[in-house]
């Protein structure tokens, strides 16, 4: 169903949206994920917010999921601004070097 080290988007029951790295899905009804990010709409655009606020981020968070209504892989923009939010890396843009 989900491929580790993955990132996906999910829908959940209470319609929030979260995108976050699969760390494993070895216990039936339940996956493991790291960094969960919401989305967050503003005047700006979308923005990304640890879904967790209170949790300490370096840890793993479970979910049930019965829990997820709607799951995709995450698009290619948003995975390059989650991985940013989620440990400061910068993906540079890509293009044609010139020497």
């Amino acid at each position: 169903m989900f491929a580790k080290d993955k990132i996906y988007s999910f829908r959940l029951s209470d319609s929030s949206e979260i995108i976050a790295k699969i760390v494993s899905t070895d216990v039936e009804n339940k996956i493991t994920i790291s960094n969960p990010f919401s989305l967050i709409p503003t005047q700006q655009g979308v923005q990304l917010l640890p879904a967790l606020m209170s949790a300490d981020e370096t840890k793993n968070v479970t979910i049930n999921t019965n829990n997820i209504t709607m799951y995709t892989e995450t698009n290619k923009d948003i995975i390059a601004s989650y991985i940013q939010a989620s440990t400061g890396i910068v993906t540079p843009t890509k293009g044609i070097l010139k020497g």
